[in-house]
Protein backbone atom coordinates (compact mmCIF):
# COMPACT_ATOMS: atom_id res chain seq x y z
CA UNK A 1 0.00 0.00 0.00
CA UNK A 2 1.16 3.30 -1.13
CA UNK A 3 1.69 6.72 1.18
CA UNK A 4 -1.49 8.46 -0.23
CA UNK A 5 -3.44 5.17 0.11
CA UNK A 6 -1.99 4.87 3.45
CA UNK A 7 -3.12 8.66 4.50
CA UNK A 8 -6.50 8.23 3.12
CA UNK A 9 -7.36 5.12 5.08
CA UNK A 10 -5.76 6.66 8.08
CA UNK A 11 -8.46 9.43 8.15
CA UNK A 12 -11.49 7.41 6.62
CA UNK A 13 -11.30 4.70 9.34
CA UNK A 14 -10.81 7.28 12.49
CA UNK A 15 -13.86 9.28 10.69
CA UNK A 16 -15.76 6.78 10.24
CA UNK A 17 -15.09 5.36 13.86
CA UNK A 18 -16.16 8.97 14.90
CA UNK A 19 -19.19 8.63 12.87
CA UNK A 20 -20.43 5.27 14.38
CA UNK A 21 -20.01 6.49 17.73
CA UNK A 22 -22.03 9.79 17.27
CA UNK A 23 -24.57 7.58 16.32
CA UNK A 24 -24.91 4.81 18.53
CA UNK A 25 -25.15 7.25 21.64
CA UNK A 26 -28.06 8.82 19.60
CA UNK A 27 -29.18 5.29 19.52
CA UNK A 28 -28.39 3.55 16.30
CA UNK A 29 -27.96 -0.08 16.69
CA UNK A 30 -24.76 -0.56 18.27
CA UNK A 31 -22.43 -0.75 21.35
CA UNK A 32 -22.98 2.91 23.36
CA UNK A 33 -20.33 4.82 24.77
CA UNK A 34 -20.74 7.96 27.00
CA UNK A 35 -18.49 10.89 24.74
CA UNK A 36 -17.89 14.12 25.74
CA UNK A 37 -17.97 15.76 22.55
CA UNK A 38 -21.55 17.30 22.18
CA UNK A 39 -23.46 15.77 19.33
CA UNK A 40 -25.24 18.05 16.06
CA UNK A 41 -27.18 15.33 14.74
CA UNK A 42 -28.30 17.39 11.29
CA UNK A 43 -24.55 18.07 10.91
CA UNK A 44 -23.81 14.55 11.34
CA UNK A 45 -26.79 13.22 8.85
CA UNK A 46 -25.67 15.43 6.09
CA UNK A 47 -22.09 14.06 6.47
CA UNK A 48 -23.40 10.46 7.56
CA UNK A 49 -24.72 10.05 4.02
CA UNK A 50 -21.38 10.61 2.15
CA UNK A 51 -19.66 8.62 5.09
CA UNK A 52 -22.35 5.72 4.51
CA UNK A 53 -21.09 5.21 1.03
CA UNK A 54 -17.65 4.08 2.58
CA UNK A 55 -19.93 1.30 5.04
CA UNK A 56 -22.79 -0.15 3.97
CA UNK A 57 -23.78 -1.61 7.04
CA UNK A 58 -23.79 2.17 8.69
CA UNK A 59 -25.76 3.58 5.93
CA UNK A 60 -28.47 0.53 6.29
CA UNK A 61 -28.54 1.28 10.33
CA UNK A 62 -28.67 5.21 9.63
CA UNK A 63 -31.84 5.01 7.63
CA UNK A 64 -33.11 2.34 10.40
CA UNK A 65 -32.80 5.38 13.27
CA UNK A 66 -34.17 8.10 10.81
CA UNK A 67 -37.34 5.80 10.32
CA UNK A 68 -37.85 5.87 14.13
CA UNK A 69 -36.45 9.19 15.08
CA UNK A 70 -36.65 11.40 12.57
CA UNK A 71 -39.24 13.51 14.91
CA UNK A 72 -35.82 13.97 16.97
CA UNK A 73 -34.19 15.92 13.95
CA UNK A 74 -34.52 19.86 13.77
CA UNK A 75 -35.92 19.79 10.32
CA UNK A 76 -35.55 23.23 9.03
CA UNK A 77 -31.81 23.67 10.68
CA UNK A 78 -31.71 20.77 8.75
CA UNK A 79 -32.53 22.52 5.45
CA UNK A 80 -30.01 25.31 6.13
CA UNK A 81 -27.48 23.24 6.68
CA UNK A 82 -27.87 21.05 3.35
CA UNK A 83 -27.93 23.95 1.36
CA UNK A 84 -24.30 23.90 1.59
CA UNK A 85 -24.31 20.00 0.77
CA UNK A 86 -23.16 18.63 -2.49
CA UNK A 87 -25.43 17.53 -5.09
CA UNK A 88 -25.15 13.92 -4.12
CA UNK A 89 -25.56 14.43 -0.36
CA UNK A 90 -28.54 16.44 -1.63
CA UNK A 91 -29.60 13.81 -2.89
CA UNK A 92 -29.26 10.71 -1.00
CA UNK A 93 -30.80 12.87 1.84
CA UNK A 94 -34.23 12.83 -0.18
CA UNK A 95 -34.16 9.41 -0.56
CA UNK A 96 -33.68 9.24 3.33
CA UNK A 97 -36.41 11.37 3.65
CA UNK A 98 -39.00 9.54 1.67
CA UNK A 99 -38.09 6.36 3.79
CA UNK A 100 -38.86 8.37 6.79
CA UNK A 101 -41.49 10.37 4.93
CA UNK A 102 -44.18 9.13 7.44
CA UNK A 103 -42.73 12.37 9.34
CA UNK A 104 -43.97 15.50 8.88
CA UNK A 105 -40.51 17.53 8.94
CA UNK A 106 -39.07 14.91 6.48
CA UNK A 107 -42.00 15.36 3.91
CA UNK A 108 -40.74 18.71 3.59
CA UNK A 109 -37.21 18.25 3.69
CA UNK A 110 -38.07 15.69 0.92
CA UNK A 111 -40.21 19.00 -1.04
CA UNK A 112 -37.23 21.19 -0.49
CA UNK A 113 -34.64 18.57 -2.34
CA UNK A 114 -37.39 17.36 -4.60
CA UNK A 115 -35.30 19.47 -7.84
CA UNK A 116 -32.12 17.84 -6.76
CA UNK A 117 -33.63 14.24 -7.60
CA UNK A 118 -35.29 15.86 -10.44
CA UNK A 119 -32.08 17.59 -12.18
CA UNK A 120 -30.21 14.24 -11.36
CA UNK A 121 -31.74 11.66 -12.82
CA UNK A 122 -32.56 13.59 -16.11
CA UNK A 123 -28.97 14.53 -16.17
CA UNK A 124 -27.00 11.68 -15.15
CA UNK A 125 -25.90 9.24 -17.89
CA UNK A 126 -26.52 6.21 -15.70
CA UNK A 127 -27.30 5.49 -12.30
CA UNK A 128 -24.69 5.34 -9.43
CA UNK A 129 -23.15 2.51 -7.25
CA UNK A 130 -24.47 4.31 -3.33
CA UNK A 131 -21.27 2.38 -2.31
CA UNK A 132 -17.74 3.38 -3.50
CA UNK A 133 -16.12 0.13 -3.04
CA UNK A 134 -19.09 -1.64 -5.62
CA UNK A 135 -18.65 -1.01 -9.20
CA UNK A 136 -22.09 -1.12 -11.31
CA UNK A 137 -21.06 -4.07 -13.03
CA UNK A 138 -21.10 -5.57 -9.61
CA UNK A 139 -24.74 -5.13 -8.92
CA UNK A 140 -25.85 -6.60 -12.00
CA UNK A 141 -26.46 -9.71 -9.92
CA UNK A 142 -29.32 -8.06 -8.08
CA UNK A 143 -32.60 -6.48 -8.09
CA UNK A 144 -31.96 -2.89 -7.47
CA UNK A 145 -33.66 -0.84 -4.98
CA UNK A 146 -36.71 1.04 -6.36
CA UNK A 147 -36.50 3.91 -4.28
CA UNK A 148 -32.66 4.79 -4.82
CA UNK A 149 -32.53 3.70 -8.09
CA UNK A 150 -35.59 6.06 -9.30
CA UNK A 151 -32.77 9.20 -7.68
CA UNK A 152 -30.68 7.55 -9.53
CA UNK A 153 -28.31 5.26 -7.34
CA UNK A 154 -28.08 1.64 -7.44
CA UNK A 155 -28.09 -0.40 -4.55
CA UNK A 156 -29.77 -3.96 -3.17
CA UNK A 157 -32.59 -3.57 -1.75
CA UNK A 158 -32.88 -2.23 1.49
CA UNK A 159 -33.71 -4.81 4.53
CA UNK A 160 -33.31 -2.84 7.66
CA UNK A 161 -33.54 -4.70 11.17
CA UNK A 162 -35.23 -1.90 13.67
CA UNK A 163 -33.10 -1.95 16.20
CA UNK A 164 -32.62 1.70 16.72
CA UNK A 165 -33.40 3.55 19.87
CA UNK A 166 -33.96 6.39 21.82
CA UNK A 167 -30.82 8.76 22.11
CA UNK A 168 -29.87 8.05 25.93
CA UNK A 169 -30.31 10.97 28.23
CA UNK A 170 -28.15 10.54 30.10
CA UNK A 171 -25.19 10.61 27.87
CA UNK A 172 -23.71 14.72 27.71
CA UNK A 173 -23.54 13.97 24.15
CA UNK A 174 -26.89 13.84 23.92
CA UNK A 175 -27.44 17.52 25.30
CA UNK A 176 -29.17 18.98 22.11
CA UNK A 177 -31.77 16.18 22.30
CA UNK A 178 -32.54 16.85 26.07
CA UNK A 179 -32.59 20.23 25.31
CA UNK A 180 -35.15 19.83 22.44
CA UNK A 181 -37.53 17.91 25.26
CA UNK A 182 -37.62 20.81 27.72
CA UNK A 183 -38.21 23.50 25.40
CA UNK A 184 -38.97 22.20 21.61
CA UNK A 185 -36.78 21.93 18.92
CA UNK A 186 -35.85 25.04 17.55
CA UNK A 187 -33.19 27.99 18.16
CA UNK A 188 -34.10 28.29 21.16
CA UNK A 189 -32.72 24.53 21.99
CA UNK A 190 -29.49 25.96 20.21
CA UNK A 191 -29.25 28.61 22.02
CA UNK A 192 -29.32 26.82 25.00
CA UNK A 193 -26.65 24.10 24.02
CA UNK A 194 -24.22 26.82 23.04
CA UNK A 195 -24.62 28.48 26.89
CA UNK A 196 -23.92 25.42 28.77
CA UNK A 197 -20.96 24.69 26.42
CA UNK A 198 -19.24 28.37 26.64
CA UNK A 199 -18.62 30.68 29.06
CA UNK A 200 -19.19 34.60 27.85
CA UNK A 201 -20.44 34.71 24.21
CA UNK A 202 -22.34 37.00 21.85
CA UNK A 203 -25.88 36.79 19.77
CA UNK A 204 -24.12 36.74 16.44
CA UNK A 205 -21.57 33.80 17.44
CA UNK A 206 -24.54 31.46 18.53
CA UNK A 207 -26.61 32.39 15.69
CA UNK A 208 -23.17 31.53 13.33
CA UNK A 209 -22.49 28.67 15.37
CA UNK A 210 -26.90 27.36 15.85
CA UNK A 211 -27.08 27.69 12.15
CA UNK A 212 -30.42 30.21 12.84
CA UNK A 213 -30.54 33.85 11.86
CA UNK A 214 -29.67 36.15 14.53
CA UNK A 215 -33.23 37.93 15.16
CA UNK A 216 -34.69 34.92 17.00
CA UNK A 217 -31.50 34.03 18.71
CA UNK A 218 -31.21 37.44 19.90
CA UNK A 219 -34.82 37.57 21.44
CA UNK A 220 -34.56 34.52 23.27
CA UNK A 221 -31.61 35.75 24.78
CA UNK A 222 -33.17 39.18 25.62
CA UNK A 223 -36.11 37.12 27.65
CA UNK A 224 -33.78 34.83 29.55
CA UNK A 225 -31.94 37.64 30.99
CA UNK A 226 -34.67 39.50 31.71
CA UNK A 227 -36.02 36.26 33.49
CA UNK A 228 -32.96 36.43 35.56
CA UNK A 229 -31.50 32.84 33.82
CA UNK A 230 -28.57 34.56 32.12
CA UNK A 231 -25.92 36.93 32.96
CA UNK A 232 -25.30 39.48 30.93
CA UNK A 233 -22.66 42.49 30.52
CA UNK A 234 -21.64 45.05 28.08
CA UNK A 235 -18.07 44.77 25.52
CA UNK A 236 -17.95 48.25 23.50
CA UNK A 237 -21.25 47.64 21.27
CA UNK A 238 -21.54 43.94 22.02
CA UNK A 239 -24.12 42.14 24.80
CA UNK A 240 -22.23 39.06 26.20
CA UNK A 241 -24.20 36.55 27.78
CA UNK A 242 -23.78 33.42 29.84
CA UNK A 243 -26.00 31.18 32.01
CA UNK A 244 -26.22 32.44 35.49
CA UNK A 245 -24.30 29.71 38.00
CA UNK A 246 -26.84 27.62 39.60
CA UNK A 247 -28.72 26.95 35.83
CA UNK A 248 -25.61 25.82 34.56
CA UNK A 249 -25.05 23.87 37.80
CA UNK A 250 -28.17 21.63 36.93
CA UNK A 251 -26.38 20.40 34.39
CA UNK A 252 -23.81 18.54 35.72
CA UNK A 253 -22.22 16.88 32.91
CA UNK A 254 -21.50 19.38 30.06
CA UNK A 255 -20.07 18.34 27.08
CA UNK A 256 -17.26 19.86 25.02
CA UNK A 257 -19.00 21.95 21.95
CA UNK A 258 -17.10 21.19 18.24
CA UNK A 259 -18.09 22.93 15.04
CA UNK A 260 -19.63 20.21 13.05
CA UNK A 261 -21.34 22.29 10.71
CA UNK A 262 -17.69 23.14 9.17
CA UNK A 263 -15.20 19.83 10.67
CA UNK A 264 -17.60 17.44 9.22
CA UNK A 265 -17.59 19.00 5.52
CA UNK A 266 -13.74 19.62 6.14
CA UNK A 267 -13.36 16.03 7.17
CA UNK A 268 -15.89 14.45 4.02
CA UNK A 269 -14.12 16.72 1.91
CA UNK A 270 -10.64 15.47 2.61
CA UNK A 271 -12.15 11.94 2.12
CA UNK A 272 -13.19 13.03 -1.11
CA UNK A 273 -10.50 14.71 -2.71
CA UNK A 274 -8.21 11.64 -1.48
CA UNK A 275 -10.45 8.66 -2.79
CA UNK A 276 -11.09 10.44 -6.77
CA UNK A 277 -8.10 8.76 -8.38
CA UNK A 278 -5.44 10.87 -10.20
CA UNK A 279 -3.49 9.24 -13.68
CA UNK A 280 -0.83 11.75 -12.37
CA UNK A 281 0.24 11.80 -8.48
CA UNK A 282 0.72 15.37 -8.14
CA UNK A 283 -2.62 16.24 -9.71
CA UNK A 284 -3.88 13.77 -6.35
CA UNK A 285 -1.15 16.03 -4.02
CA UNK A 286 -2.61 19.31 -5.81
CA UNK A 287 -6.21 18.43 -4.57
CA UNK A 288 -5.32 17.71 -1.52
CA UNK A 289 -3.72 20.88 -1.22
CA UNK A 290 -6.59 23.01 -2.35
CA UNK A 291 -9.11 21.37 -0.08
CA UNK A 292 -6.50 21.61 2.64
CA UNK A 293 -6.74 25.31 1.55
CA UNK A 294 -10.44 25.74 1.29
CA UNK A 295 -11.00 24.26 4.92
CA UNK A 296 -8.08 25.39 6.48
CA UNK A 297 -10.18 28.11 8.97
CA UNK A 298 -12.25 25.86 9.94
CA UNK A 299 -10.31 23.10 11.05
CA UNK A 300 -8.14 25.15 13.04
CA UNK A 301 -10.15 26.58 14.92
CA UNK A 302 -11.46 23.44 16.04
CA UNK A 303 -8.19 22.62 17.18
CA UNK A 304 -6.71 20.68 13.62
CA UNK A 305 -2.78 21.77 13.43
CA UNK A 306 -3.62 22.36 9.74
CA UNK A 307 -0.15 24.08 8.69
CA UNK A 308 0.65 23.47 5.00
CA UNK A 309 1.87 27.38 4.08
CA UNK A 310 1.54 28.88 0.71
CA UNK A 311 -0.72 26.85 -1.73
CA UNK A 312 1.62 28.42 -4.52
CA UNK A 313 5.18 26.97 -2.94
CA UNK A 314 3.86 23.50 -1.94
CA UNK A 315 5.14 21.74 -4.93
CA UNK A 316 8.54 22.94 -4.17
CA UNK A 317 8.90 22.17 -0.40
CA UNK A 318 7.74 18.34 -1.48
CA UNK A 319 4.44 16.64 -0.34
CA UNK A 320 6.03 16.02 3.46
CA UNK A 321 3.78 19.28 4.92
CA UNK A 322 0.88 17.60 3.02
CA UNK A 323 0.90 14.45 4.72
CA UNK A 324 2.42 15.98 7.93
CA UNK A 325 -1.22 17.96 7.74
CA UNK A 326 -2.91 15.14 7.15
CA UNK A 327 -1.20 12.71 9.98
CA UNK A 328 -2.43 15.70 12.14
CA UNK A 329 -5.60 15.64 10.99
CA UNK A 330 -6.10 12.45 11.98
CA UNK A 331 -4.40 12.11 15.09
CA UNK A 332 -7.00 14.85 15.86
CA UNK A 333 -9.84 13.04 14.77
CA UNK A 334 -8.44 9.81 17.39
CA UNK A 335 -8.68 12.90 20.17
CA UNK A 336 -12.47 13.30 19.75
CA UNK A 337 -12.48 9.20 19.98
CA UNK A 338 -10.87 9.15 23.77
Amino acid sequence: MDRRSLLEQGLREATLELCWRQWTAAGLAGTQEESRILIDPEALLVASVTLGRYDARLFDELLDWLIGNWQLLDSARLKRIARGASPSERALLAVASQMASAEKGATKLRDVLARDLEQRTTTSEAPQSVFFSQTREEQDWTQPDPVFEAAGFLRSPVHLRGLSRRPEASNPACLRFKLRALVGIGSRAEVLAYLLTHDWTHGRLIADRAAYPQGPVASYLVSLFEAGIVDRREEGKKALYRLEEDVRNVFAARPLFVDWIRIWPALTGLLEAMRSPAAIEEAWWLRLAQTLTKNRAALRAEGFEVEIGDLRGWGLQGTNVLELALTKATMKVTEFLA
